[in-house]
């Protein structure tokens, strides 16, 4: 656990210096490689998304934990904020890879992930709407929401008119994937607990 909390850490120190270089290269030496496709804020937030998916997915190997469906949703969710980062087209991957990751088998792909996850949630539908309540007013929960915040205002600059949009963009995009790389972190360390106990 200890490892978990020294490597976000880390990455956040790693991720907030990519950010205030990008930010100076781009304004002030109007460098826009940094924001460019592939660039360096681009691969940042995929380097962020990748540590996230890996923090979300060890609780899943936990059997001792009761809120291991709400990791599984959100290794889906990460994973579809990977896949809209990456262009898999690009890479040198087997079809079938290419095909479930990107465009219309991409989002077949999270569909199916994230309703089948809904749909088990259904069967304990008290306890888990109880454990996603415990969730949103936790520490993690407030990291999450924020970081949805953080990409919904760094989307809504790309159809903006002004300097730099794109820089600014992606930069908000990145702060949004650090908090979610913060609420990963703390939900691998510790277990979201609802007063309701699963049947």
């Amino acid at each position: 656990m200890k490892f978990i909390m020294k490597s976000s850490m880390l990455a956040i120190v790693l991720i907030v210096g990519v950010i205030f270089w990008s930010l100076f290269s781009g304004v002030w030496l109007e460098n826009s490689s940094v924001f460019k496709e592939n660039g360096l804020l681009e691969n940042t937030q995929a380097f962020t998304l990748t540590i996230t998916l890996l923090f979300f997915l060890a609780p899943m190997f936990n059997r001792f934990r009761s809120d291991r469906l709400l990791a599984v949703f959100f290794s889906f969710l990460t994973l579809g904020f990977i896949l809209r980062e990456l262009d898999i087209e690009t890479f040198d991957l087997p079809n079938i890879l290419i095909l479930l990751g990107s465009g219309q088998g991409r989002n077949l792909l999270l569909a199916v992930g994230i309703l089948s996850t809904l749909g088990c949630a259904l069967f304990k539908f008290r306890y888990y709407l109880d454990l996603s309540i415990c969730f949103v007013r936790s520490r993690t929960g407030f990291a999450a929401l924020s970081a949805g915040i953080f990409c919904w205002v760094g989307d809504s600059f790309e159809n903006v008119e002004i300097p730099h949009n794109v820089l600014y963009e992606e930069s908000l995009e990145l702060v949004g994937y650090s908090l979610f790389l913060l609420a990963a972190s703390r939900f691998a360390r510790r277990e979201v607990k609802t007063s309701r106990f699963m049947h």
